[in-house]
Protein backbone atom coordinates (compact mmCIF):
# COMPACT_ATOMS: atom_id res chain seq x y z
CA UNK A 1 0.00 0.00 0.00
CA UNK A 2 1.80 3.16 -0.93
CA UNK A 3 2.00 5.98 1.56
CA UNK A 4 -0.93 8.33 -0.27
CA UNK A 5 -2.88 5.45 0.03
CA UNK A 6 -3.09 4.79 3.75
CA UNK A 7 -3.03 8.23 4.24
CA UNK A 8 -6.20 8.72 2.26
CA UNK A 9 -8.03 5.40 4.60
CA UNK A 10 -6.78 6.89 7.74
CA UNK A 11 -8.42 10.98 6.55
CA UNK A 12 -11.83 8.92 5.97
CA UNK A 13 -11.46 6.95 9.26
CA UNK A 14 -10.43 10.30 11.13
CA UNK A 15 -12.84 12.18 8.91
CA UNK A 16 -15.99 10.18 10.66
CA UNK A 17 -14.69 11.49 13.82
CA UNK A 18 -14.27 14.60 13.24
CA UNK A 19 -18.05 14.89 11.19
CA UNK A 20 -19.43 13.97 14.57
CA UNK A 21 -16.69 16.77 16.79
CA UNK A 22 -18.00 19.22 14.77
CA UNK A 23 -21.46 18.14 15.11
CA UNK A 24 -20.98 18.76 18.75
CA UNK A 25 -20.14 22.02 18.34
CA UNK A 26 -22.49 22.76 15.88
CA UNK A 27 -24.98 21.55 18.10
CA UNK A 28 -24.17 24.79 20.27
CA UNK A 29 -26.27 26.44 18.27
CA UNK A 30 -29.59 24.81 19.57
CA UNK A 31 -27.87 26.03 22.77
CA UNK A 32 -24.99 25.55 25.32
CA UNK A 33 -27.18 22.16 27.28
CA UNK A 34 -27.83 21.15 23.41
CA UNK A 35 -24.08 20.83 23.17
CA UNK A 36 -23.46 18.79 26.51
CA UNK A 37 -26.29 16.84 25.80
CA UNK A 38 -24.44 15.56 22.08
CA UNK A 39 -21.08 15.80 23.82
CA UNK A 40 -22.32 13.73 26.48
CA UNK A 41 -23.48 10.77 24.22
CA UNK A 42 -20.49 10.93 22.15
CA UNK A 43 -18.01 10.79 24.34
CA UNK A 44 -19.32 7.34 25.40
CA UNK A 45 -17.95 6.01 22.57
CA UNK A 46 -15.03 8.29 21.61
CA UNK A 47 -13.56 8.42 25.09
CA UNK A 48 -13.61 4.56 25.69
CA UNK A 49 -10.02 3.78 26.11
CA UNK A 50 -9.88 0.99 23.16
CA UNK A 51 -11.60 3.63 21.02
CA UNK A 52 -9.52 6.68 22.02
CA UNK A 53 -5.93 5.18 21.73
CA UNK A 54 -6.73 3.90 18.36
CA UNK A 55 -8.23 7.48 17.40
CA UNK A 56 -5.32 9.31 18.59
CA UNK A 57 -2.79 6.86 17.28
CA UNK A 58 -4.56 6.55 13.40
CA UNK A 59 -3.59 10.63 14.02
CA UNK A 60 -0.13 10.15 15.01
CA UNK A 61 0.22 8.52 11.91
CA UNK A 62 -1.74 10.55 9.63
CA UNK A 63 0.27 13.45 10.80
CA UNK A 64 3.62 11.62 10.27
CA UNK A 65 2.26 10.11 6.66
CA UNK A 66 1.26 13.82 5.59
CA UNK A 67 4.60 15.01 6.80
CA UNK A 68 6.17 12.70 4.50
CA UNK A 69 3.89 13.35 1.60
CA UNK A 70 4.59 16.86 2.30
CA UNK A 71 7.89 16.75 1.86
CA UNK A 72 8.11 15.45 -1.16
CA UNK A 73 6.33 18.29 -2.74
CA UNK A 74 8.32 21.05 -4.86
CA UNK A 75 5.86 23.38 -4.98
CA UNK A 76 2.98 24.70 -2.78
CA UNK A 77 -0.87 23.78 -3.70
CA UNK A 78 -3.80 24.00 -2.10
CA UNK A 79 -3.32 20.58 -0.30
CA UNK A 80 -0.05 20.79 1.13
CA UNK A 81 -0.87 24.55 2.23
CA UNK A 82 -4.19 22.97 4.09
CA UNK A 83 -2.31 20.09 4.93
CA UNK A 84 0.35 21.61 6.43
CA UNK A 85 -2.21 24.29 8.72
CA UNK A 86 -3.95 21.09 9.75
CA UNK A 87 -1.02 19.10 10.87
CA UNK A 88 0.12 21.95 12.99
CA UNK A 89 -3.21 22.65 14.08
CA UNK A 90 -4.00 19.53 15.38
CA UNK A 91 -0.20 18.87 16.64
CA UNK A 92 -1.79 22.24 19.17
CA UNK A 93 -5.45 21.27 19.46
CA UNK A 94 -4.82 17.83 20.71
CA UNK A 95 -1.89 18.55 22.99
CA UNK A 96 -4.11 21.57 24.54
CA UNK A 97 -7.23 19.35 25.04
CA UNK A 98 -5.01 16.24 26.22
CA UNK A 99 -3.19 18.84 28.58
CA UNK A 100 -6.31 20.18 30.16
CA UNK A 101 -8.00 17.09 30.62
CA UNK A 102 -5.13 15.89 32.84
CA UNK A 103 -5.10 18.92 34.82
CA UNK A 104 -9.00 18.34 35.72
CA UNK A 105 -10.39 20.91 33.22
CA UNK A 106 -13.80 20.64 31.13
CA UNK A 107 -13.02 20.60 27.36
CA UNK A 108 -16.50 21.63 26.73
CA UNK A 109 -17.63 24.59 24.11
CA UNK A 110 -16.91 26.98 26.42
CA UNK A 111 -13.61 25.65 26.31
CA UNK A 112 -12.96 25.93 22.73
CA UNK A 113 -14.98 29.80 23.16
CA UNK A 114 -12.98 30.84 26.13
CA UNK A 115 -9.92 32.34 23.97
CA UNK A 116 -12.79 34.30 21.74
CA UNK A 117 -13.97 36.67 25.36
CA UNK A 118 -10.55 37.43 26.47
CA UNK A 119 -9.33 40.73 26.20
CA UNK A 120 -7.31 41.48 22.77
CA UNK A 121 -5.64 40.24 20.86
CA UNK A 122 -6.86 36.54 22.02
CA UNK A 123 -10.14 36.76 19.92
CA UNK A 124 -8.94 37.28 16.52
CA UNK A 125 -6.09 34.80 17.33
CA UNK A 126 -8.60 32.37 18.02
CA UNK A 127 -10.89 33.36 15.82
CA UNK A 128 -8.31 32.54 12.71
CA UNK A 129 -6.87 29.56 14.64
CA UNK A 130 -10.35 27.96 14.31
CA UNK A 131 -11.51 29.43 11.19
CA UNK A 132 -8.37 28.31 9.20
CA UNK A 133 -8.60 24.89 10.58
CA UNK A 134 -12.06 24.18 9.45
CA UNK A 135 -11.70 25.74 6.21
CA UNK A 136 -8.19 23.68 5.73
CA UNK A 137 -10.08 20.44 6.63
CA UNK A 138 -12.42 21.06 3.71
CA UNK A 139 -10.40 22.21 1.52
CA UNK A 140 -7.93 19.48 1.93
CA UNK A 141 -10.60 16.80 1.17
CA UNK A 142 -11.62 18.98 -1.88
CA UNK A 143 -8.71 18.43 -3.68
CA UNK A 144 -8.95 14.43 -4.04
CA UNK A 145 -12.73 14.98 -4.82
CA UNK A 146 -12.23 17.61 -7.64
CA UNK A 147 -10.16 15.08 -9.43
CA UNK A 148 -13.34 13.22 -10.33
CA UNK A 149 -15.82 16.16 -9.54
CA UNK A 150 -14.69 19.62 -9.59
CA UNK A 151 -17.97 21.30 -9.02
CA UNK A 152 -18.18 18.84 -6.08
CA UNK A 153 -14.52 19.97 -4.79
CA UNK A 154 -15.17 23.84 -5.13
CA UNK A 155 -18.49 23.26 -3.18
CA UNK A 156 -16.51 21.90 -0.25
CA UNK A 157 -14.43 25.10 -0.33
CA UNK A 158 -16.97 27.05 -0.03
CA UNK A 159 -18.85 24.64 2.46
CA UNK A 160 -16.26 24.92 4.30
CA UNK A 161 -15.61 28.63 4.54
CA UNK A 162 -19.23 28.92 5.84
CA UNK A 163 -19.05 26.89 8.35
CA UNK A 164 -15.64 28.70 9.05
CA UNK A 165 -17.16 31.65 9.90
CA UNK A 166 -20.29 30.07 11.35
CA UNK A 167 -18.11 28.10 14.01
CA UNK A 168 -15.95 31.10 15.15
CA UNK A 169 -19.56 33.50 15.34
CA UNK A 170 -20.60 30.51 17.21
CA UNK A 171 -17.74 30.38 19.81
CA UNK A 172 -18.29 34.22 20.08
CA UNK A 173 -21.07 33.97 21.26
CA UNK A 174 -23.03 35.97 18.13
CA UNK A 175 -25.22 33.29 17.53
CA UNK A 176 -26.39 31.98 20.60
CA UNK A 177 -25.44 33.52 24.15
CA UNK A 178 -22.38 31.21 25.74
CA UNK A 179 -21.75 30.97 30.05
CA UNK A 180 -17.80 31.14 29.96
CA UNK A 181 -16.78 30.33 33.39
CA UNK A 182 -14.46 33.52 34.48
CA UNK A 183 -11.34 31.75 35.30
CA UNK A 184 -11.40 30.27 31.48
CA UNK A 185 -11.12 33.75 30.19
CA UNK A 186 -8.59 35.24 33.18
CA UNK A 187 -6.30 32.37 31.98
CA UNK A 188 -5.52 34.84 29.16
CA UNK A 189 -2.62 37.39 29.87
Amino acid sequence: MTLRRLHRGLAILLGLFLLLHLGNHLAGLFGQEVHLSVQKALRTVYRAPVIEALLLAALAVQLGLGLMLLARRRRLTLQTVSGSYLALFLAVHVGVVLSARQQGVETDLAFAAAGLHAPAPWPVVFALYYGLAVAAVFAHFSVPLSRSSPGLGRAMVVAGLGLAVGLVALLAGWVTPLTIPPERIAAFP
